[in-house]
């Protein structure tokens, strides 16, 4: 097609342009044009209102757009990485050093990688491993770990630190703790010192102390503690709850030891609104009776005080998070 034609019809014109004017020929103008008359003549209010508002609804769009993360570099908001081993791919991009935005992703592939959180602490990437920066600001620094291995080490007040996964939030209280989660979102958790919290969109909070682990369930539906060295017994009961079998429950009260009691008060936890919730009560009143002799079992069912209360002292007592109560060792 000649330019030509698109000014004065003049040359062979393209086929689609062809095609064009046939589709819009009944819209066509055919009377002459007073350009001083138009040049005059006033917009109706409503129109003129009309644009307006449809100019301010676009501005407001384009501004709530999610915006793009900024490109990984060396330097903006972030938390530092390095690759160990090799280069690591930062969105994208195979860095051997850099700075994940909010937003961006960093995927370790054969390598691993050492990960700033902030001036908080720092975690270790395995290989294989994919996490996503969510948040970093005074009030929180947020990871997403969508597969891997993360080894995470803080020194921060309780709640400043998280990492999501696909089904369960790990809330760290100050501590130190692995994580690994499979593609499918399911993993486990060990904590090494202070303690982390797994929270879910339904069912109570877990608590996970130091010195032991829980399984990050792929449902709707927060796993057990137990102690790192724990029975493979105990742990196998544990593995049965988690699968739903009905005898579960009755047979980690028939196994349980008085060092298993952080197992039975995040059980507690999950079923005190249950039947279930006082079988579990009367079998820790044997195994580790609360502090405070005015709290039964009746009570630690509907006063969440009273429960947390007991529950506090089974942390001090069998992993030393405030310091074994006198005469009473943590295992």
């Amino acid at each position: 097609m000649s330019d030509d034609y698109l000014f004065d019809r003049s040359g062979r014109p393209d086929p689609e342009v062809e095609k064009l004017e046939k589709l819009l020929a009944p819209l066509a103008h055919d009377a002459p044009l007073d350009e001083m008359r138009m040049r005059r003549k006033k917009r109706p209010p409503w129109l003129v209102l009309g644009i307006a508002v449809a100019a301010a609804a676009a501005v407001i769009v384009y501004f709530a757009l999610p915006s793009k993360p900024s490109a990984c570099g060396v330097g903006g908001d972030g938390f530092a990485f390095t690759g160990v081993g090799g280069s690591v791919s930062c969105e994208g991009a195979q860095l051997a050093h850099g700075v994940l935005p909010v937003g961006g992703r960093l995927d370790t592939g054969a390598n691993q990688a050492k990960l700033t959180i902030a001036n908080i602490g720092s975690a270790e990437l395995g290989k294989q491993t994919r996490v996503r920066l969510d948040r970093t600001d005074a009030q929180r620094h947020q990871l997403a770990l969508d597969r891997g291995h993360l080894h995470a080490k803080v020194n921060a007040p309780p709640r400043l630190f998280a990492v999501t996964t696909k089904h369960t939030d790990v809330v760290d209280l100050g501590c130190e703790y692995t994580l690994d989660i499979d593609d499918s979102g399911a993993g486990s958790v060990c904590v090494f010192s202070g303690l982390v919290e797994l929270a879910t969109k339904s069912g109570p909070t877990v608590v996970t102390p130091e010195g032991s682990c829980a399984a990050i369930l792929a449902g709707q539906r927060p796993s057990l503690p137990y102690a790192r060295d724990a029975r493979p017994e105990l742990v196998e009961a544990v593995r049965a709850y988690d699968r739903g079998e009905p005898t579960a429950i009755e047979h980690l009260l028939a196994i349980a030891q008085d060092r298993d009691a952080i197992t039975l008060i995040a059980l507690a936890a999950i079923h005190r609104s249950e039947p279930a919730g006082r079988a579990v009560l009367e079998r820790l009143m044997e195994l580790s009776p609360p502090p405070d002799a005015e709290i039964s079992v009746d009570s630690a069912l509907v006063d969440d005080v009273a429960f947390g209360t007991w529950r506090n002292d089974i942390l001090e007592i069998y992993y030393g998070m405030w310091g074994p109560r006198a005469g009473q060792k943590a295992p």
